[in-house]
């Protein structure tokens, strides 16, 4: 019973500090709008260590340069007369809204009346909105997740900076894995240990392919401490209950 009260107390203990999240396709029944080779997502995943430093994933196609393709590494490029950008990696958390841009961006690339922010890959931000595949394409007469969330809103704040490395694949699948590391920001840990966060990234800023993930809020250390509280007061009453039934037993032979 002891040895099973402490492993619970260990098991608490190590989702208290560190988590992976995997992040997957959206199941919406949409599947990757458009070519395979331009918009699918594969996978990813964001661990997060017991000091706050991360380790973020990300698995997906994107348009190689050359041809109607981008010019650089995912960089912009036009397709049915739009212009498409490489999205960011966005974070639901509470309230609060956060991303990480894959590429540095700023204006709007198609128009329209809404504000954009300008920021800078691999800096994590924090922003008051996001910005939907609709109003950074300004463009309802296509296909593509209108209601997908892709970029930062029009105002941010810095929050710390994390180191990217984007990786080419080739022509092979996934085409581009893109990787951040560091130190996340304490603000943003403390907001998602309270409120667990909902995860969401594009392939591009049309959404074409999305990946999501998200996680349940944890316990603070005072809950903890609770727990364990309660789980040793079951303990001790359980021994407690055992005792008084051999001594009942004791005085029933005598």
């Amino acid at each position: 019973m002891i040895k099973r009260f402490l492993l619970t107390i260990l098991f608490f203990g190590v989702i208290a500090n560190a988590e992976t999240i995997s992040l997957s396709p959206i199941n919406d029944g949409k599947g990757t709008i458009g070519t395979l080779s331009g918009f699918m997502v594969v996978n990813g995943s964001i661990t997060i260590g017991s000091s706050g430093n991360g380790d973020i994933l990300l698995n997906y196609n994107y348009e190689t340069p050359g041809g109607s393709g981008p010019s650089t590494d995912l960089g912009p490029y036009t397709d049915f007369g739009i212009t498409l950008d490489a999205a960011d990696l966005v974070f639901q958390v509470g309230s609060n809204n956060c991303g990480i841009p894959i590429v540095s961006h700023s204006g709007a690339p198609n128009g329209g009346t809404a504000r954009f922010a300008s920021v800078v890959a691999g800096h994590f931000y924090q922003t008051t909105h996001l910005l939907t595949a609709q109003t950074v394409l300004n463009n309802p007469g296509l296909i593509y997740r209108n209601n997908a969330n892709v970029w930062l809103g029009s105002s941010v704040t810095d929050l710390g900076t994390l180191t990217e490395t984007i990786t080419s694949h080739g022509g092979s699948t996934p085409k581009y894995t893109v990787e951040f590391t560091g130190q996340l920001p304490a603000s943003f840990l403390t907001d998602a240990n309270t409120n667990g966060l909902e995860v969401g990234f594009g392939s591009a800023t049309c959404g074409n392919g999305y990946l999501v993930g998200s996680a349940a809020p944890v316990p603070e250390p005072a809950s903890l401490i609770l727990m364990a509280s309660v789980l040793l007061a079951l303990i001790a009453c359980h021994f407690m209950k055992a005792r008084r039934a051999r001594m009942r037993c004791a005085t029933v032979r005598s």
